[in-house]
């Protein structure tokens, strides 16, 4: 023996560490066979898998429970530019995702206000409640004055940071860790907090001023894996560490498409032909296709597989649409990983 270690495949993610992706890619992969990278930007763990034709994945955010689509996400999958031709999505995964208000605490406060200022499940109830405790929560963050977190987080904290936090200015930054990351460097005497995870706040040395912000105590995020076409990597295995849909037949899969300008009702006409085959579609979004004005790029999500051996029902379906849409690509299709 050589003593040489086999060479892992890695996982772009979102970074920095600490992320909700970087929480993804580990419930996915783990550290032990994969070697994970944190990415500045999402486009850059696109980049990455789209670069090589090996056995590397990339782990990005497409959709919370909350705040909907990730739009960052959508238009890259659309790659109007088509800078990721050979990009497939081969797996997903469901995070809970729990965000907390962390910084640095004011003199007057204790070191330990995480339970004493959590902000519950039933948080707008309990902050209408028991004015008493609204009121003490609210006095722990007048030292606040600025708050980092990524657009999504922000959008996902609405109630808290209104009736909290309101007229704070809000400072947008590529993700929640990196929102840890600024006040942590900003040092003790910051009064800037950050939306992120409590895992964040730890690695950072960040007090929790507030947990469970986030609207819906339900809040979660759906991630896709990313594979490139190219590669000889099937779909995702489930990840031991996550429930997912008991169904082992149950597929999803991803088609974008764009429509001629006339005639009127075409758009029907497409989704028609997936409702013929007895096919379910679970979710539509649109894109500015930059063609021309008012001229769209569609997503649709559809329950079923497309078979490399040209049978079964999503096949045929697929070729129909070469008779309703100006032209259409298969971006992938993986298990079904619903929560149970």
């Amino acid at each position: 023996m050589n003593g040489t270690e086999p060479k892992k495949s890695k996982v772009a993610y979102l970074g920095p560490v600490a992320s909700y992706s970087h929480q993804a890619a580990l419930a996915c992969f783990g550290n032990e066979e994969y070697l994970l990278e944190p990415q500045s930007q999402i486009k850059d763990a696109f980049a990455a898998v789209q670069a090589t034709n090996s056995d590397d994945f990339a782990v990005v955010p497409f959709e919370n429970s909350t705040y909907g689509t990730v739009v960052f996400t959508l238009d890259l999958l659309v790659d109007r530019e088509a800078k990721y031709p050979d990009l497939l999505v081969c797996g997903e995964l469901y995070l809970p995702v729990h965000h907390c208000l962390a910084g640095h605490p004011s003199k007057r406060q204790s070191a330990n206000l995480s339970h004493e200022h959590a902000w519950d499940d039933d948080n707008q109830m309990q902050a209408n409640c028991n004015p008493k405790r609204s009121s003490t929560l609210m006095k722990g963050l007048q030292h606040v004055s600025t708050i980092y977190s990524h657009p999504a987080a922000f959008g996902q904290c609405e109630q808290f940071l209104s009736l909290y936090l309101k007229g704070v200015e809000k400072q947008e930054v590529l993700s929640t860790s990196r929102a840890a990351e600024i006040v942590a460097e900003e040092g003790p005497s910051s009064r800037s907090a950050a939306i992120s995870s409590s895992l964040a706040a730890d690695i950072h040395g960040l007090k929790l001023l507030a947990e469970s912000i986030q609207d819906q105590h339900d809040n979660s995020t759906r991630f896709f894996v990313l594979k490139n076409g190219k590669s000889n990597r099937q779909g995702l295995a489930p990840s031991p560490h996550r429930p997912f849909n008991a169904n082992g037949d149950s597929w999803k899969t991803l088609i974008s498409f764009t429509l001629p300008q006339q005639p009127s009702g075409t758009l029907a006409e497409v989704l028609q032909i997936f409702k013929n085959h007895g096919l379910n579609l679970t979710s539509i979004n649109s894109r500015p296709s930059l063609e021309h004005t008012w001229h769209y790029v569609f997503l649709i999500e559809v329950q079923g597989r497309r078979d490399e051996a040209d049978d079964g029902v999503m096949n045929p379906a697929l070729k129909e649409l070469d008779t309703k849409t100006k032209g259409w690509k298969w971006l992938g299709s993986w298990k079904d990983r619903s929560p149970t």
